[in-house]
C-alpha cells in the first residue's frame, strides 16, 4: 500500500499528463487552422476540392500517440469522395504527403474509377503544400506507391485468359444467333 506522498505524485503526475495530452491537442488544432488558412481559396479537380488538415478529436492526443492529422482533399460537388493525401505528425514536425502516383492508384482501387484531378492540379497542390507546411515549420516528404499497391493495380488490370475465352465464345454464339434470326426473318 502505497503512502500519501506516492498518491500525491501519481495524481501530480496525472495532471501533468492531461496537461501535456492537452497542450498537444491545441498545437494540432492551430496547426490544422494555420495550414487550412494557407489553402484558402485553393481549389482543384472537377469536385471542386478544397485542402483540409483534420483537426484532433477531442480535446487529448494521447499526449501526441494520437496527434497524426490527415490532409484531406475535399470535394465541394456532389458524387466526389474525399481523398486523402497524406498526414502530418504535429508532435515530430514531419508531414508525409503521396504523390499524384499514389492517390491515383489508391483512388482507382478503391472507387473503381479514375480520380479527377490532374497531374498538374496535383503538383500546384504538392508545391503550395510545401509553402505552406514549411512556414509552419513542418519538413514535408513525398511517399510514393508501395509495391504491394502496383501489384494489386496490375492484376485488377489483367484479364485472365479464360474469361477472356468464354467472352469470345459467347459474343461468336450470339453473332451466329443474330445471323440465323435476320436470315429466317428475310426468307420467312
Amino acid at each position: 500500500m502505497g503512502s500519501v506522498y506516492d498518491r500525491a505524485v501519481t495524481d501530480r503526475d496525472r495532471s501533468e499528463l492531461e496537461a501535456l495530452r492537452t497542450r498537444v491537442a491545441n498545437q494540432a488544432a492551430s496547426l490544422a487552422e494555420t495550414v487550412n488558412e494557407g489553402f484558402d481559396e485553393f481549389h482543384m479537380g472537377a469536385g471542386d476540392y478544397v485542402v483540409e488538415l483534420s483537426m484532433p478529436d477531442g480535446p487529448s492526443t494521447g499526449g501526441g500517440a494520437q496527434a497524426r492529422q490527415n490532409v484531406r482533399l475535399v470535394p465541394r460537388r456532389r458524387g466526389y469522395s474525399i481523398v486523402i493525401a497524406g498526414t502530418v505528425d504535429p508532435v515530430t514536425s514531419t508531414a508525409e504527403l503521396r504523390t499524384f502516383e499514389h492517390v491515383a492508384v489508391l483512388h482507382e482501387l478503391r472507387f473503381k474509377q479514375p480520380l479527377e484531378i490532374t497531374g498538374e492540379e496535383y503538383d500546384d497542390f504538392l508545391a503550395k503544400a510545401d509553402v505552406v507546411l514549411n512556414l509552419a515549420r513542418i519538413k514535408a516528404r513525398r511517399i510514393g506507391p508501395p509495391p504491394e499497391l502496383l501489384a494489386e493495380q496490375k492484376a485488377q488490370k489483367r484479364i485472365s485468359m479464360p474469361l477472356l475465352l468464354v467472352f469470345l465464345m459467347v459474343m461468336i454464339l450470339a453473332a451466329i444467333v443474330v445471323y440465323r434470326v435476320a436470315l429466317t426473318m428475310k426468307h420467312g
